[in-house]
C-alpha cells in the first residue's frame, strides 16, 4: 500500500500534524508499504522515514488548473503517486488525521474491492451553506457520465482509499467531476470533497474508515500542542525512530478528544471582549 499525504507552505501545523499521522501509520507498517510526502518544503521530513515528492510553487499552480481551485491539488497528487506507482493501492490522507486500528484490515478492505472515504455526511441537498450552494448549482448536471442525484451524498475526505485496479479510473473521473463542477460556476472549498464522493460511491463500493482513522479537524489546537510537547521530548532525549513509535500509545491517542461542540455563542462573546479589551503596552529587548 502507498500511502499520501499532501503538505505545502511554511507554516509548522500542518507539518507538524502529518508527523504524528506518518509515525501512528509506521507503527505497523509491513515492508511492501511505504509512505510519500507531496510537498515544497522536503527539508521538513528529513527525520520523518518517508519519501518526499517535491514539487514547485509553478507545478502546484498548474494543479490548480483554470480556475485556480486549491483543492484540485489533492487530486492531481494522486494522480502523480499513481501514475509512478499504478499497482499499489492509494491511501490518501490530510494531515490531521492518525491510524488507532488496524492497517490491516484497511488493506482487506482494499483488496476486496472496497474504497474507502472518513464518514459519510449526508446529502448536500440537506446541508447548509456551501454545500447546499453547490448541490443547486449543480443538481442533476452530467459529468464523465454521472448525473448528481439524491443518492450521492457527501462524504468526509480526510481519508480516501482507492483500490488499485480502479485506480486510474477514480483518479481521471474524480478529475472530470471536479473540473465539469467548476467549470459549471460551482465555487466552493469542498467541491472537490463532492467531486470524490461522488466518484467513489460509483465507481468503489464505499464504506467508512472512522473505525480505523481518526480525524481531528474539530480540535487541532489541542492536538498540535501534543504533537509539539512528543517532538519536543523526543528532540531533547534525542529518540530513536523506534522510541518515536513506541511512545505513541493507545493511551496517547485517546487522551485528546477528536471532536467538541464548541458553543458559537462563546466565540462571539470572545470576539467581543477581545475587540472591547485589546493588549496593550507591547514591549520588545532593545
Amino acid at each position: 500500500m502507498n500511502i499520501l499525504y499532501i503538505v505545502f507552505g511554511d507554516k509548522l501545523d500542518y507539518h507538524l500534524q502529518a508527523y504524528l499521522s506518518v509515525r501512528s501509520f509506521q507503527k505497523q507498517m509491513k515492508d511492501d508499504d511505504q509512505i510519500f510526502v507531496v510537498t515544497s518544503r522536503p527539508e521538513y521530513y528529513k527525520h520523518a522515514h518517508v519519501t518526499t515528492l517535491d514539487v514547485t510553487d509553478e507545478e502546484i499552480e498548474a494543479w490548480k488548473g483554470p480556475h485556480h481551485f486549491f483543492f484540485r491539488v489533492k487530486i492531481k497528487a494522486m494522480e502523480l503517486l499513481a501514475s509512478r506507482y499504478p499497482n499499489q493501492h492509494v491511501l490518501y490522507l490530510d494531515s490531521d488525521t492518525f491510524l488507532y486500528g488496524s492497517l490491516d484490515v484497511l488493506k482487506q478492505r482494499l483488496d476486496s474491492g472496497h474504497g474507502m472515504m472518513h464518514i459519510r455526511e449526508g446529502h448536500p441537498s440537506k446541508m447548509k451553506g456551501g454545500s447546499l450552494k453547490l448541490w443547486n448549482t449543480v443538481k442533476g448536471h452530467t459529468y464523465a457520465g454521472i448525473t448528481l442525484g439524491e443518492g450521492h451524498d457527501m462524504w468526509n475526505a480526510g481519508v480516501v482509499a482507492v483500490p488499485k485496479d480502479r485506480l486510474d479510473k477514480v483518479i481521471s473521473t474524480s478529475l472530470a467531476i471536479c473540473d465539469g463542477m467548476l467549470d459549471d460556476g460551482g465555487n466552493c472549498f469542498i467541491l472537490e470533497q463532492y467531486a470524490q464522493s461522488v466518484c467513489m460511491s460509483e465507481l468503489t463500493q464505499l464504506m467508512p474508515s472512522d473505525d480505523c482513522i481518526g480525524h481531528f479537524w474539530a480540535t487541532k489546537p489541542e492536538w498540535e500542542s501534543l504533537i509539539s510537547e512528543m517532538l519536543l521530548r523526543s528532540y531533547m532525549q534525542q529518540s530513536t525512530l523506534q522510541e518515536e513509535l513506541d511512545a505513541i500509545t493507545d493511551d496517547v491517542l485517546r487522551s485528546v478528544p477528536i471532536y467538541v461542540h464548541k458553543s458559537t455563542t462563546a466565540k462571539k462573546l470572545k470576539r467581543l471582549v477581545d475587540n472591547l479589551f485589546p493588549d496593550k503596552q507591547y514591549k520588545y529587548v532593545e
